[in-house]
C-alpha cells in the first residue's frame, strides 16, 4: 500500500468518526498526532461533513403523503378513521376533518421548505361564495391562493359566486375548492370560473379540464408552476463589462424589432403600431436597458422613458 493509499484511508477512518460524533454516538476524533499541516486539511473537511451530514429532508409519514395514499398505498384516511356522520358532525365543528385539511396544507408547505405562507383566517372568509367554506389563504410571491371547502363536482353549476370573489378580491389568483376530506380539490383561475369563447364550438361555460385529485398535489402542482427555476440561469454567463452589454442590447433589441416589422398585421390598430415601430431606434432602446442594467435608470424612469419613446415613434 502506497502513502498516498494509506493517508486517503487514514482520512476516511477520521471522517467515520467524526459523522459518529455529530450524531452522538462517539469521542470527537484526535488531530492532535497529525502534522500542522494535514490537521488544517482534515479540520476543514470536517467542515464541509458538519454542514452537509444528515441534511436530508425529512419525510412526511406515510398515512400523511399524498402520493402513497394516491396510489393505494394506505388506506383512506377520512373513510379509515371515522364514519360519514362522524365527519359531518367534526366538520360543522370545525374539528378532525379540518385537521385533515390542515395537514395537507402543512405538507405542501414543508415541500417547499417554507416558502409559501399560510393564513387560516383570512380576511375574505365572510364573504365566501354560498355553499362554501372559507378555510386558508395560501401564498408564494405574488400569488395567493383562496382554499374553500365545497363540492368539485358542482361548482361549475354556479360560477358566478366564485367570478364575483375574483372581482372583489383582486388580490387573489385563484381558487382552490377541496372537499373536507383534502381527497378531491381542484385549482381555479378567474378564466375557468368565466365563460370563453371557441372559434369552433362558440360560446363555453365555465369549466376546468383538470380533474379533482388530493388537495397536497393540486396546491402543490400550482405552486411549482409558479416558483421561480434559478437552476435554469445558474449556468448564464456573467456579461465581463458595459461595454459587451451594450453589444448584446443593441443586437438583441434590432433583431426584435426586425422580427415585429416582419409580421403581417390584419388589424389595423396592430397596422399602426408596426409603423410606429418601425421609427424605434435600437441603439436608444439599448441605451435604455444598458442604463437599468448598470443601476443608473430605475424601473419606473425605464417605463416613462419607454412610453416617451413610443409616443414619439407613433406622433
Amino acid at each position: 500500500m502506497t502513502d498516498n493509499e494509506e493517508l486517503d484511508n487514514l482520512n476516511d477512518a477520521l471522517i467515520e468518526e467524526y459523522l459518529l460524533f455529530l450524531r452522538g454516538l462517539g469521542p470527537q476524533p484526535d488531530l492532535s498526532d497529525l502534522p500542522a499541516s494535514r490537521r488544517e486539511a482534515i479540520t476543514g473537511q470536517f467542515e464541509i461533513v458538519a454542514a452537509l451530514a444528515d441534511r436530508d429532508p425529512e419525510l412526511p409519514p406515510l398515512e400523511l403523503d399524498p402520493v402513497a395514499r394516491r396510489l393505494g398505498l394506505v388506506a383512506d384516511a377520512s373513510s379509515a378513521s371515522m364514519p360519514t356522520a362522524a365527519q359531518s358532525a367534526l366538520s360543522a365543528q370545525g374539528g378532525g376533518v379540518d385537521e385533515l385539511l390542515k395537514a395537507s396544507l402543512e405538507d405542501v408547505a414543508f415541500r417547499f421548505r417554507g416558502r409559501i405562507s399560510m393564513e387560516f383566517n383570512p380576511a375574505w372568509s365572510p364573504e365566501v361564495p354560498e355553499g362554501m367554506r372559507a378555510f386558508a389563504q395560501c401564498a408564494v410571491l405574488a400569488e395567493a391562493v383562496a382554499v374553500l371547502v365545497g363540492d368539485t363536482d358542482t361548482w361549475s353549476s354556479a360560477p358566478e359566486g366564485l367570478g364575483r370573489f375574483f372581482d372583489r378580491y383582486a388580490d387573489i389568483s385563484a381558487i382552490c375548492v377541496t372537499s373536507g376530506d383534502a381527497e378531491r380539490a381542484l385549482v381555479l383561475s378567474p378564466a375557468d370560473v368565466t365563460r370563453s369563447v371557441s372559434p369552433v364550438l362558440g360560446w363555453l361555460e365555465p369549466h376546468s379540464s383538470n380533474l379533482p385529485e388530493p388537495l397536497g398535489l393540486a396546491l402543490g402542482r400550482f405552486f411549482e408552476q409558479r416558483m421561480p427555476r434559478w437552476d435554469r440561469v445558474a449556468d448564464f454567463d456573467v456579461l465581463p463589462d458595459t461595454a459587451a452589454l451594450d453589444a448584446v442590447a443593441r443586437e438583441v433589441s434590432g433583431a426584435q424589432i426586425a422580427q415585429a416589422l416582419r409580421a403581417k398585421p390584419r388589424l389595423e390598430y396592430k397596422k399602426e403600431g408596426q409603423l410606429a415601430l418601425g421609427d424605434v431606434d435600437a441603439a436608444e432602446l439599448a441605451a435604455l436597458v444598458v442604463s437599468v442594467q448598470t443601476g443608473g435608470l430605475m424601473p419606473d424612469d425605464f417605463v416613462e422613458q419607454l412610453a416617451e419613446m413610443a409616443g414619439a415613434a407613433a406622433s
